[in-house]
């Protein structure tokens, strides 16, 4: 063999998972191929029932259209329902997250020989294949228990990553050309718990790194905190946020599933609504006009008329600039499997379009008064994403003749479409940019 695709659902920690094993293969010489590979690997997502029903789609179409090509399954599908995977068509291997983790039971099935240094846990990454930014996954597993969550079973108990070798991951990835590096995992605010460290000395050692040039010279690049719990940006979190806004972005993606206390209390979640939104007040006190962003889930046994109001509610207290909304999925497994039917689905799903428009509304008002802040941008094209998170477009008079090696400082500028709907325009600051370029 010596043509592979990759096809990955979920999260950005399996996102980072397919890169490890996507290293391994180019190690020794496989190409990625998307029409005649043959070997596909799915890195499969157990969070909801529509997450594996795709999987599973995916398997049988492969299988169905190219009857040679051979399967192997991965994540945490794999590992919560093995058997069924097993027993679909052209499926050759089914590796849960214990496995593929580790790439010598991955290459071993493949018949390749093993590394010393693929012996353990893999060490990291040396790009993030296809992507301007890079994420970097510095813990996984969980050791708490939603009752709606699955992935603390699939994913096992929170193991961090050491320091030096996340520091030296972060400069292999600035050297591979990525300006941004978003630190993921599965719950990232209890990295450094098993090792006696806390978060925030993980953050101030990533903070002095420094990129530079082949002259010699220094590069703009940032780091971004993916899904953090409220309560774990400690003030120690945000003390290192705050005496490096260049560095770290000034967005921070804060899951608050529901905004009523009996639902968050059914969920088995360890805050109230009040100690959500004073977390929201104290960090936007620290910071620069930070944006807050959240997953809420709709339709969760119990929710009533009132519980989705007060959801509503605090959604617009806390000021989110984008809420990720999604119906409960009943999760063998879970303690919300045993809680009951939820609410009919046409109540979800009413209540889901209500909230994706007060989404909007959010959105709108929070991008509104960002005229004359300074941000910096990915760019991607003619446009790119800013450090608080938001869609930044750049008229062609002023794109860069080159990609850029490092970030592109800009002044955001509202402007509003045909609709009325508020767009942000970025017009480049006076500074040096450097292109790779000339």
């Amino acid at each position: 063999m010596s043509q592979v695709r990759f096809v990955t659902y979920g999260c950005k920690a399996n996102q980072y998972d397919t890169q490890v094993l996507r290293e391994a293969l180019v190690r020794r010489g496989w190409t990625e191929n998307s029409s005649e590979a043959e070997l596909v690997v799915v890195n499969t997502c157990t969070v909801t029932a529509e997450a594996g029903r795709k999987a599973r789609q995916l398997i049988r179409r492969v299988a169905r259209e190219s009857p040679k090509t051979r399967i192997c399954v991965t994540g945490c599908l794999a590992e919560s329902e093995p058997e069924i995977l097993r027993a679909l068509p052209g499926v050759d291997w089914v590796l849960g997250n214990g496995e593929a983790k580790r790439p010598i039971h991955f290459l071993r099935e493949l018949g390749h020989e093993i590394d010393p240094e693929e012996l353990g846990i893999p060490a990291g990454i040396t790009e993030f294949s296809g992507h301007t930014r890079a994420f970097l996954k510095i813990q996984d597993g969980c050791d708490m228990a939603c009752a709606f969550c699955i992935i603390p079973r699939v994913r096992g108990k929170s193991q961090s990553r050491s320091i030096p070798e996340l520091t030296a991951e972060v400069r292999r990835l600035l050297a591979a050309g990525h300006v941004e590096i978003v630190l993921c995992g599965i719950h990232i605010g209890h990295w450094g718990r098993d090792l006696g460290l806390g978060l925030a000395e993980l953050l101030e050692a990533l903070c002095a790194i420094e990129a530079r040039d082949a002259g010699g010279e220094p590069l703009e690049w940032r780091l971004r905190l993916s899904s953090i719990e409220a309560t774990e940006v400690t003030s120690e979190v945000l003390d290192v946020m705050q005496r490096h806004p260049q560095r770290i972005a000034p967005h921070l993606h804060m899951p608050m599933q529901s905004g009523d206390d009996d639902l968050l209390a059914a969920m088995n979640r360890w805050y109230t609504v009040e100690e959500y939104l004073d977390a929201c007040a104290r960090i936007r006190a620290a910071l620069d006009r930070p944006a807050f962003t959240a997953d809420i889930l709709v339709g969760f046994p119990g929710e009533t008329d009132r519980s989705f109001a007060n959801t509503l509610e605090t959604a617009r207290n806390a000021g989110f600039s984008r809420i990720h909304v999604f119906p409960f999925s009943a999760r063998p497994g879970t303690a919300a499997f045993e809680m009951g039917a939820p609410p009919p689905p046409e109540i979800t799903r009413e209540r889901r379009a209500q909230l994706s428009e007060r989404a909007h509304e959010l959105g709108q008002e929070y991008a509104a008064p960002l005229g004359g802040a300074e941000d910096a941008i990915v760019l991607e094209g003619s446009s790119g994403l800013s450090g608080r998170y938001l869609k930044v477009r750049i008229d062609a008079a002023d794109l860069p003749a080159g990609p850029l090696e490092s970030l592109f400082p800009v002044e955001l500028a509202p402007e509003r479409d045909e609709e009325g709907a508020v767009r942000l325009l970025g017009r480049p600051l006076q500074r040096e940019l450097r292109s790779s370029r000339g």
